[in-house]
């Protein structure tokens, strides 16, 4: 695949050729070099998403030319779906029976999109003291959408859709490590009868991103990705006095009460582990578990583990694959090293495939300082704490200073107590997923783990601002 940029409705390479390679996962064999795009580019980008927001083409359509619009970006997304997750599970090593799951959500992001633009129809009338009075939620403007390397698809898609929908126009950067699906859903999409200028694609690594956000003609930026990112762009928006909505990641943790069904909970820590190769914002930081019960927990987790297929992501019978690169998978490696060397035991039921790629066998580490595992690793590595009692274990949940996502497993109505204390944006009783406990709930991020909230409707109201007009005397 030829990486390329689209500019105001046109094709073109981006200009510069970085020094690394986005590379297969399982082979570490090279795919093409990272490329980027030139200050150049990224002005043309930014010029063209202006002008069509100042003329305001795409709002003046009607709530059902606009969702008609959206719908038909969906179908010819799904008539991809199938080389967006054979992207995906090539750059990021997660399996292909996920990324295949993941690529249909693709398309429902923007069917969701289409949907909200029905449903929220503007203006909203309103009687104010001397006659009419007008509230009207607008699109802020041109917006950055700077995707991830994880789950780049579905995150890219629900970003960018949310933002169309809502009336701004796209620059989207997706990571320089996974950018085959996005380029894949904006081929998709510059096929339907969206303005050119509405949607266009900037390939490029964090200078790219850092030079969208700095821009004060770019109104609002979404991203996710690491904390030392986050930063940047939340201190990039603050100068610009614009809103930032970040998803940072965290060290999540997963309570087992002494009361828990064990293989409930052994099935819900193994999926928390293993999901996306534990390369996932909601994985499993810290098992916290009931000393009572710890060594009969994790004799069955270990066991659940032993089973675990490894392999290649591209292999349908695969349950885990590789890391995404060689960089992550040593930077998950020191981290686990660095806590061994502190004194940590480790628990490692399954052994790597002796393959080429970047693999890393799911792992606990045991008898460690609380105070020495508060830092996410982003990896199929997590620690384990035991608890007395209730309050210790709330006390170790809320200890880290992020708070993304937390699980709680013990009898249904004890968990809602403990998960009543927890400092977490999502808490989850008895079961461990990737989906959200309802379509339409919202995904909140708590302390270090973001700002503020995702979702359907959370991040399509994201991109837009009140305006009220009205007559204030007579």
């Amino acid at each position: 695949m030829t990486l390329r940029n689209y500019i105001d409705g046109r094709w073109e390479a981006p200009s510069r050729t970085l020094e690394r390679s986005v590379c297969d996962a399982n082979t570490g064999e090279a795919l093409f070099a990272q490329a980027a795009s030139s200050d150049e580019q990224i002005e043309r980008a930014i010029v063209s998403a202006q002008a069509l927001h100042n003329q305001g083409g795409w709002t003046q359509l009607s709530a059902e030319a606009r969702a008609a619009v959206l719908r038909d970006i969906a179908e010819r997304v799904l008539t991809r779906a199938e080389d967006i997750a054979q992207a995906d599970s090539q750059c990021t090593g997660v399996v292909i029976a996920l990324t295949s799951k993941l690529a249909q959500v693709c398309a429902g992001a923007f069917r969701q999109a289409a949907d909200l633009i029905e449903e929220n129809p503007q203006p909203t009338p309103r009687d104010g003291a001397y006659g009419a009075l007008q509230i009207e939620r607008l699109p802020l403007g041109p917006a950055a959408v700077i995707a991830p390397w994880n789950a780049p698809a579905g995150i890219a898609a629900h970003k960018m859709a949310s933002a169309l929908a809502a009336g701004c126009p796209v620059l989207l950067k997706p990571s320089e490590w996974a950018p085959r699906s996005a380029q894949i859903i904006v081929e998709a999409a510059a096929e339907s009868d969206l303005p050119a200028a509405m949607l266009q694609l900037l390939h490029g690594d964090g200078s790219v991103g850092a030079a969208l956000t700095a821009d004060d003609r770019v109104r609002a930026v979404s991203f996710t990705g690491g904390l030392a990112g986050g930063r940047a762009v939340a201190a990039a928006c603050a100068q610009g006095i614009k809103p930032a909505q970040l998803e940072l990641g965290g060290n999540n943790p997963l309570v087992v009460l002494e009361s828990a069904d064990l293989d409930r909970a052994a099935d819900g820590v193994v999926t928390a582990l293993t999901t996306l190769n534990g390369q996932w914002c909601r994985a499993l930081g810290r098992l916290l578990v009931h000393q009572n019960c710890a060594e009969a927990l994790l004799a069955k987790v270990s066991e659940r583990l032993s089973r675990i297929q490894i392999g290649s992501s591209l292999d349908p019978a695969s349950q885990m694959g590789p890391l995404v690169s060689q960089q992550h998978r040593e930077t998950v490696l020191k981290y686990r090293d660095a806590l061994l060397a502190k004194g940590g035991r480790l628990i490692e039921a399954v052994q790597p495939p002796d393959l080429p790629g970047w693999f890393i066998a799911p792992s606990l580490l045991c008898d460690l300082d609380p105070a020495d595992t508060l830092e996410e690793v982003f990896g199929p590595v997590a620690v384990v704490h035991t608890f007395a009692h209730d309050g210790e274990a709330i006390e170790l949940a809320n200890q880290t200073p992020f708070g993304l996502a937390a699980y709680v497993f013990g009898e249904e109505d004890q968990a809602w107590q403990v998960a009543d204390r927890i400092r977490s944006g999502l808490i989850k009783i008895n079961a461990v997923s990737l989906l959200n406990l309802h379509p339409l709930a919202p995904r909140p991020a708590w302390g270090l783990s973001g700002l503020g909230d995702e979702g359907a409707y959370e991040t399509f109201e994201f991109f837009r601002g009140t305006r009220v007009i009205g007559v204030g005397a007579r």
